[in-house]
């Protein structure tokens, strides 16, 4: 696909990086020379300086011939100016970044007007990320698939689990749960498991099935965490505001300090059913004056990505019950996947993640593929693809059992009739299912390619 990314920002690198990893030709650009001449020494991307607005610098880059133009810049006017131009030049595709409440509901009425095939807005999918994981508070990871029929969410084993030592084969009766052990992380080698393969202490585990299945097996492993009732942010962004909203619908008690006083009265006028502080989440006296020893959750939301690294660690040694932070340095993500800290948000990569995903999709339309969607776990490690099976196919009514399927390759759940459930060795993929697929093999386009090579 021809992809033009407007803004190299922290996003826009990320956003090409990968791109060109999977091998499409991206246009980058950006006003500023210097990030530029950067990018192009590092990838291979053709550079573009000029304002992603300007019509006449859209034109002159060749956008209106694009499968997909993708605005990221740090201003949403400028993304949305720049979709709606691009789209009236040709561009088959739009994504732009919104992060602005106020324009990002509106949006939902004007998406079609501007032309907009997806609006992103890196700071509410953080924050609903952030609540799901608060509602499996066990959970250091929660992904919603099959438009929410499924999930999946990963944990770290504890020493004391009842499936340590068991085959995996053996675990859906003795957790009395339809559930499926999809992905390992064991220091570093990640395994898609078979029935034979066993747990260990610390093996970090990705586990699918319905929601209802799901708290049944965290039950029986003796993970069941007690309901979040009270949760204590720190810092008052976006974020913050997304998140303390759909807490308190969800029930939740929330209090909010934030250092700076302006931000602390509006939050205050915005969010009446919370409770916000002046503050500094470094001030350990004023935390625990909150609540903090006795909080079920403490969330830390600054712009500091090392301040919220050290809050969260103290949080947790202070009592709070779950501890999660905000880190989007990719070194810093990487060191607190390997602690005793296990919930690190990163906005930039979760906004990345989707675009791709999506550009997935797009692609997956223009090859008249059957990918419906796709998401990367064990930081991208392995690949979580969605595929609608088709009328033919030799992967059809044949028995799971019986299905001869490529290494590494594992179908962890079928969707029929608006129905999640994790298949057995004698169900088989029926026309017009959706079929989720957990694999390390990047290259999955058809379903067809989940099967052994004959």
């Amino acid at each position: 696909m021809r992809i033009f990314i407007v803004g190299c920002g922290k996003i826009g690198q990320t956003l090409a990086r990968q791109l060109v990893d999977e091998a499409h030709d991206v246009t980058v650009v950006d006003t500023d020379g210097q990030v530029l001449e950067k990018i192009g020494n590092m990838l291979d991307v053709i550079c573009y300086e000029g304002n992603g607005a300007s019509y006449l610098a859209l034109r002159d880059a060749g956008a209106g011939e694009a499968d997909l133009v993708i605005a990221v810049t740090e201003s949403d006017e400028v993304n949305m100016l720049c979709c709606l131009t691009a789209h009236k030049l040709g561009a088959k595709n739009t994504v732009a970044r919104v992060r602005n409440p106020e324009y990002f509901d509106q949006l939902y009425f004007l998406k079609e007007d501007l032309g907009l095939s997806m609006v992103i807005n890196p700071e509410l999918t953080a924050a609903q990320e952030i609540a799901r994981i608060l509602r499996i508070p066990s959970a250091a990871r929660v992904e919603l698939f099959a438009k929410g029929r499924a999930e999946l969410v990963s944990f770290r084993l504890p020493a004391d689990s009842p499936v340590i030592g068991a085959p995996l084969s053996q675990l859906p009766q003795k957790l009395g749960a339809r559930v499926l052990f999809c992905a390992v992380d064991r220091g570093g080698d990640v395994s898609i498991p078979d029935g034979a393969f066993e747990l260990r202490a610390g093996d970090r585990v990705y586990l699918t099935g319905a929601a209802a299945e799901i708290a049944e097996a965290f039950r029986r492993m003796g993970m069941v965490s007690s309901r979040v009732r009270d949760v204590i942010i720190a810092g008052g962004g976006r974020i913050t505001y997304y998140l303390a909203n759909s807490l308190v619908r969800a029930g939740m008690r929330v209090k909010i300090i934030e250092r700076d006083a302006e931000r602390a009265a509006e939050l205050g006028a915005l969010l009446p059913k919370c409770t916000v502080l002046r503050g500094s989440m470094a001030d350990h006296e004023l935390l625990l004056e909150e609540g903090l020893a006795g909080a079920d959750a403490f969330v830390a939301l600054t712009g500091l990505d090392e301040g919220n690294i050290l809050a969260a660690m103290y949080a947790a040694s202070s009592g709070a019950r779950k501890v999660i932070a905000k880190v989007n340095n990719e070194n810093l993500t990487r060191l607190i996947r390997d602690s005793s800290l296990e919930s690190a948000i990163s906005p930039r990569d979760l906004t990345a993640n989707r675009i791709v995903a999506y550009v997935r999709s797009v692609n997956a339309s223009l090859e008249s593929s059957n990918i419906e969607s796709l998401f990367q776990i064990v930081g991208g490690k392995v690949e979580v693809l969605e595929f609608r099976a088709g009328r033919e196919g030799a992967y059809l009514r044949v028995p799971l059992k019986d299905l001869a399927l490529r290494p590494g390759v594992l179908i962890a759940c079928l969707v029929r009739s608006g129905r999640a459930h994790i298949p057995g060795g004698m169900d088989s993929i029926e026309p017009g299912d959706g079929v989720l697929v957990v694999t390390k093999d990047h290259h999955l386009t058809e379903l067809s390619d989940i099967l052994a090579e004959q």
